[in-house]
């Protein structure tokens, strides 16, 4: 492989890392914002509600608290975290309000912006992916101001006033070394210039990166009045701004001077009234119980379902030896699968309108509904898989906290239990499948353009090859592997695996399953 393609294909992969988890809490100050915040937030929702995001609301004031929560409601995907001042007051320096959202943030990168700023390309993407690769930076887009009816387009970027202030993203732990924002800021004006300065004299150098653009909506351009504030600045105050004395501010009580969170990601109050309105989409919903949005599950499983009228009884009482929980989507079954699905331990099933087999969409949507529950781990099993009570140890790994992701080694038996059959890309019939992994807040598995054959995972962090084992059952009678072939050759148009002939193969690769033995 040449270089170029080396390159390309390093390229890729890192795209994808950081599209996997962005591990960035976005942190905005709040004042009266209401109004400018509805109107941008639906074009920067497909940003925000990305896997590893979260979006703290740091509201300074608290007259549009009501009006703000009975927005985020309808954006169920999204990672929000609202925290509130309840004493009113007169318009200042958010330095303090934004410390407040950095100190309650909970993922490795900070990003600054506003809730009247509109992502005019993705911004979180560009920015986190350079620091990706430059430790020890922090990065810095670009905005411009506009009116809200102002149409921005490839044609007339060169128009607007393009400024390197507005998104900055950083470390949190960089926020931490230098005491985050000057708190001694009591008007509009001159925390941004300040951070950079100190940051810059505690050796984090800045990244520049001019086509990540944003727009600062307003319903009237305030440029002269905002140039002629500008110039007000004294001689001190200018100095203050650009030469600061230290690079740590605050000593040890930034960001603590109101602490009241009415509303979190990973404590979601209205998760009932969120997943019953989500689940008005589907053509018919079960919930065992209101309670099972309150209580807190060690392992929740997650299973689609598609007339699984021969494997679902024998699903069940395997299954349920193993997880607290679970969530099953009928996938449109034509037999008794959604009558069969009855447990104590399915917290929740749905059924939606099939469109052929969509591997990739019923795995999401899945993980669309785990996203309303409270659960240490998610785990993906299929209706045909049994666990090996061989090895089946969830006690070596689940309390740990190094591990996030976890591969299980799975076998297809193969016309008797005791047989199993060597597929494509396995270790000699076994192959290594990523299905278990703790939530990071919503996420879905977005990094992939096929609809079947992908990792069945949002994210890779802290990976662990387990020894835990299932067998896939739903190979094991000819008549099935003849059905799955045929299935397979009418839904992969891309056929990009070897084929799916080793499905009417009857005679090669086959191995003992008493012989396995897992490191």
């Amino acid at each position: 492989m040449n270089s170029k393609k080396k390159s390309y294909r390093a390229i890729q992969q890192f795209n994808q890392s950081v599209a996997h988890n962005f591990e960035v809490s976005v942190v905005m100050s709040f004042y009266r914002k209401l109004g400018a915040f509805k109107k941008v937030l639906p074009k920067n929702a497909p940003y925000l509600q990305r896997n590893g995001i979260e979006v703290l609301v740091v509201m300074d004031e608290p007259t549009e608290q009501e009006g703000l929560l009975e927005l985020i409601k309808n954006y169920p995907f999204i990672n929000w975290k609202v925290i509130v001042n309840t004493q009113p007051h007169e318009p200042r320096n958010h330095a303090p309000v934004l410390n407040v959202g950095i100190r309650h943030a909970t993922k490795k990168y900070i990003l600054i912006s506003d809730p009247e700023v509109e992502f005019h390309t993705d911004v979180i993407f560009q920015l986190r992916q350079l620091l990706e690769n430059y430790p020890g930076h922090y990065a810095t887009g670009t905005v411009a101001f506009v009116e809200n009816n102002s149409q921005v387009t490839p044609h007339n970027l060169h128009q607007f006033d393009w400024m390197h202030y507005g998104s900055l993203m950083v470390e949190k732990t960089a926020m931490e070394q230098i005491g985050a924002f000057d708190e001694q800021f009591k008007v509009w004006g001159g925390e941004d210039d300040n951070i950079r300065r100190r940051l810059h004299m505690a050796g984090i150098k800045q990244l520049k990166v001019p086509h990540a653009k944003s727009l600062h909506r307003e319903e009237k351009l305030m440029m002269k009045e905002r140039f002629a504030k500008t110039n007000s600045f004294s001689a001190k105050e200018l100095k203050t701004f650009y030469y600061p004395v230290r690079a740590k501010v605050n000593g040890n009580s930034w960001g603590r001077e109101f602490n009241k969170v009415v509303y979190d990601w990973q404590n979601n109050i209205y998760a009932e009234e969120m997943c019953r309105k989500y689940l008005e989409g589907f053509m018919e919903h079960e919930i065992k119980d209101p309670a099972v949005f309150t209580k807190k599950h060690k392992k929740l499983l997650l299973c689609q379902a598609y007339n699984e009228t021969e494997f679902m009884p024998g699903f069940l009482k395997d299954m349920t030896k193993y997880f607290d929980g679970i969530i099953v989507l009928d996938d449109e079954s034509t037999d008794d699968t959604w009558e069969l699905a009855q447990h104590d331990k399915i917290l929740l099933k749905a059924k939606k309108k099939r469109d052929g087999f969509n591997d990739l969409e019923n795995r999401n949507i899945l993980l669309n509904l785990a996203s309303f529950f409270k659960a240490e781990w998610l785990c993906f099993m299929d209706i045909d898989e049994r666990f090996d009570k061989r090895f089946v140890d969830f006690a070596a790994f689940e309390d740990d906290p190094k591990v996030d992701v976890v591969a299980f080694s799975g076998v297809y038996l193969w016309g008797n239990k005791d047989i199993y059959k060597g597929l494509p890309y396995s270790d000699k019939g076994v192959l290594k499948i990523y299905r278990m992994f703790r939530p990071i807040g919503h996420a879905s598995i977005s990094t992939h353009k096929k609809k079947l054959h992908f990792a069945a995972c949002p994210y890779f962090k802290n990976i662990l090859i387990s020894k835990v084992l299932f067998k896939d059952h739903g190979s094991l009678k000819e008549s099935n592997r003849v059905k799955k072939h045929r299935m397979y050759i009418e839904e992969d148009k891309n056929q990009d695996l070897p084929g799916y002939d080793y499905l009417l193969d009857d005679t090669s690769n086959l191995y003992e399953l008493d012989k396995i033995k897992l490191t």
